[in-house]
């Protein structure tokens, strides 16, 4: 498909009504989403009208929350609109993979701005859902599809009474009714979003739609799980029958959610999970103590000093105390001048106070150091509990004693508190339930000389017999951690864990850490069984450290070393195959070779598959880099290693590849100043091994390493890379994965060779090869995935 001004790059999304296509706007440079109507609509003019109603509405409305729109026009049969590009996908996508009760109200409330100006223009959408809520790259909310959006004065004065327009599960009860709708409207399908962003699910649920429109007409507003409970009262006004029991507006939503954010300024996302549904609380708590004993420091150390400075010495009186003074000027209203003098009032404290003996002296001070120290414990506890039981956010800067402090604290804290707690009454023989509703009781009868015993039936009476219900069974956890010195929690319970705990049957939040290890998580379910959970921790990944992986017979695989993540710019604005420049965020630390794969190296693989070893050009085999082989043969050879070591082995992406060659640096090279003795190259290098004559290999390790200890990225051969090659970076994935496309003709290579010039070797430098041939200049070599 061809729109002149648009090179359309792929296809986004496709509906009923269009498909949505990734283009780039010629005249400006621009990543566009062009929208394009499907042609057979064309002769519908109500599709028609809809289509640019919606272009025409969202271009007067302008707000950083709602999708903007660059062009609109018709091409042959085609009728398209340019409007934002917006990557970050939709609210649909993001509650697919869990959305936090921080990120659902940030949601709610950037919607909520956006339908504000809407409303203030005078228009209603009218089709709030989570699929019309998209995201951008840096995740800011943006309100799409005005398709079906109309005018206040259209949408109160309907043409076809009872028409309803909008999602049955996201509609007003006014709006299921087919009754003139207003702002509120779209408040109260925002609620419904809310609702679903915080639960994972529409609040009504039916087989029909006018089962569902019937719920939104009747059904009380749903109640909040536990752990959201503290957003119950946004809901309700949100989701309220009545409009005028509504938000009037979205401004007011704002700053309900506002209010509502003002108390927890200070807390982790994670606390409003349901990993501790008292968190909350515990936290308002910590918070108080935390003022109130910072107020009582203050006091105190005012009162501290006052009585350090109060000391006053004379030769009549020797040592002595000055008391404390409360100076009152009170003012007449006398007719005269002279009536109208302040009078001074002086109140002194109690005449006792101002001649303290010793021991009165000794105590106080004793008394104010002791009350001090208390106050002192009471913050260090409520911090220990704070640190130990949840993942505050200046947890990784404290000092790793700190911490361990805390830890016993908190250990201490849970003994005294199991302690304090009475235990549980013993069962006696009386507290059994009886078996019927009277008991029979044996007594002895003496009569004459002898003794009968005769059958009494006793009735018995709930007080009698107070029904006892058993406990429910109790399962042993047992968590195997290794390392051996690594700590296990139970996160959502008070009592300390230990081997074979017995636990109550239900969910549970386990986490098991060390020092130098990455922290384990997880929650398991407590069901029939006991359970015995076997955690290994996967060691913190050092940037710099160097290991290689042992092949069969004992040989050492290549050595490997560990590039710690982080983001850069990709590309160069100047040059065409390398632009737009973009920013990539490579998100966990990988491992990479620290060598072109040598001759030795490939030699391993070859005789364990029986293959011939490539030609060396009689350059020489050993350590020098292998040649002359295919992208499929460097991919062999990567499956090989991750069958024969059990690691994660591959090529790396083209990202990748310049980010561990940049090695954090900002030019077209890893070094500063000329490239002389730098890198093998034909021109500009003064290599020994290539000049304008002649060119070679040369072994690996001959020149300097980078920043990040890898050597060769610059010339010797070129690389191997993962992705399929283009020709530009529209497009380009931010995460640092590879770009793959289907029957791909041409693979990427980097770094340039001995037979490049040294401007040819930059970091940015991109080619393309066959990926079925073998080429003399180009080798590879190979990533670890650590995660």
């Amino acid at each position: 498909m061809q729109i002149p001004g648009y090179r359309i790059i792929r296809k986004i999304n496709q509906g009923g009504m269009s498909t949505v296509y990734l283009a780039i706007q010629l005249s400006v440079g621009r990543e566009v989403a062009l929208k394009v109507m499907s042609p057979a609509l064309n002769a519908d003019p109500v599709f028609s009208e809809r289509f640019q109603r919606e272009a025409n509405i969202v271009g007067q409305l302008s707000h950083p929350n709602i999708v903007s729109i660059y062009d609109i026009g018709r091409f042959k049969n085609l009728n398209y609109i340019a409007m934002d590009y917006l990557a970050g996908g939709s609210a649909h996508d993001k509650m697919s993979q869990g959305l936090s009760a921080n990120e659902a109200l940030r949601i709610t409330e950037e919607i909520a701005n956006a339908l504000d100006h809407a409303h203030e223009k005078g228009y209603i959408h009218r089709d709030i859902k989570p699929e019309n809520i998209l995201f951008r790259e840096d995740d800011t909310a943006v309100l799409s599809d005005f398709g079906v959006a109309k005018t206040v004065s259209t949408a109160s004065r309907m043409t076809n009474a009872g028409t309803v327009v909008g999602t049955p599960h996201y509609m007003s009860p006014e709006q299921a009714r087919g009754k003139p709708i207003d702002g509120r409207s779209d408040l109260y399908s925002l609620g419904v979003v809310f609702y679903e962003m915080l639960t994972g699910s529409v609040p009504y649920q039916a087989e029909e739609a006018i089962a569902i429109a019937i719920k939104h007409l009747t059904a009380p507003i749903p109640k909040l799980p536990g752990q959201y409970s503290l957003f119950q009262p946004l809901l309700n006004k949100l989701l309220a029958k009545e409009p005028d029991d509504r938000f009037q507006r979205g401004r007011e939503v704002v700053e309900s959610i506002q209010t509502l954010q003002g108390t927890r300024n200070n807390t982790n996302p994670r606390y409003l999970t349901e990993t501790d549904p008292n968190t909350i609380q515990i936290l308002s708590l910590l918070k108080a103590l935390i003022l109130t004993s910072f107020a009582a420091i203050s006091s105190q150390v005012q009162a501290f000093g006052h009585w350090v400075f109060s000391w006053r010495w004379t030769p009549r009186r020797g040592i002595y105390r000055h008391p404390k003074v409360t100076v009152t000027e009170i003012r007449t209203s006398a007719d005269t001048a002279e009536d109208n003098r302040a009078t001074i009032v002086s109140t002194r404290i109690q005449k006792a106070a101002h001649y303290q003996t010793l021991p009165s002296r000794r105590l106080g001070t004793a008394m104010r150091g002791l009350s001090l120290a208390v106050i002192l414990s009471l913050i260090w506890v409520a911090l220990s509990m704070a640190i130990s039981r949840f993942d505050v956010p200046f947890k990784a800067s404290i000092p790793e004693a700190v911490v361990k402090a805390s830890d016993v604290t908190n250990d201490l804290v849970n003994s005294v508190l199991q302690s304090s707690q009475p235990p549980e009454p013993e069962t006696s023989v009386a507290d059994t339930p009886a078996l019927a509703d009277d008991a029979a009781e044996a007594i002895e009868v003496t009569a004459g000389d002898e003794t009968v015993l005769e059958e009494v039936i006793v009735p018995t009476t709930p007080s009698m017999t107070p029904p006892v219900t058993p406990p429910p069974p109790r399962r042993e956890l047992s968590v195997n951690a290794s390392p051996i010195d690594a700590k296990v929690r139970i996160l959502n319970i008070r009592e300390p864990y230990y081997p074979g705990i017995p636990l109550l049957p239900g969910r549970y939040h386990i986490e098991v850490t060390s020092n130098g290890y990455d922290t384990y998580r997880e929650w398991i379910e407590l069901d029939k069984d006991d359970t015995e959970l076997t955690v290994s921790l996967r060691k913190i990944p050092v940037p710099g450290a160097t290991f290689y992986n042992e092949l069969a017979g004992g040989r050492k695989g290549p050595s490997m070393v560990i590039v710690p993540a982080g983001r850069f710019t990709m590309g160069d604005a100047g040059n065409s195959t390398a632009s737009p420049t973009h920013q990539v965020r490579l998100k966990n630390p990988f491992a990479v070779s620290q060598y072109e794969i040598t001759f030795a190296d490939f030699e391993h693989f070859a005789k364990a598959t029986k293959r011939p070893l490539p030609d060396s050009n009689r350059w020489g085999k050993g350590s020098r880099p292998v040649i002359n082989v295919s992208w499929q043969d460097a991919k062999d050879y990567v499956a090989w290693l991750r069958k024969t070591t059990d690691r994660k082995y591959r090529l790396p992406t083209e990202a990748e590849w310049e980010y561990f060659a940049r090695a954090g640096t900002k030019g077209n090279f890893w070094w500063q100043g000329s490239s002389a003795k730098k890198a093998n190259c034909r021109r500009g290098c003064e290599s020994d091994f290539s000049n304008f004559f002649r060119s070679k290999t040369a072994p690996v390790g001959t020149f300097p390493s980078n920043p990040f200890k890898i050597f060769d990225t610059s010339g010797n051969v070129a690389e191997w890379v993962e992705d399929c090659y283009q020709d530009h970076y529209l497009g380009a994935p931010k995460d640092g994965s590879a770009v793959e496309q289907n029957n791909c003709s041409m693979r990427s290579v980097r770094g340039g060779s001995m037979r490049s010039s040294d401007t040819d070797t930059a970091n940015f430098i991109r080619d393309k090869r066959n990926p079925d041939i073998g080429y003399s200049d180009v080798g590879f070599r190979v990533v670890v995935d650590l995660y």
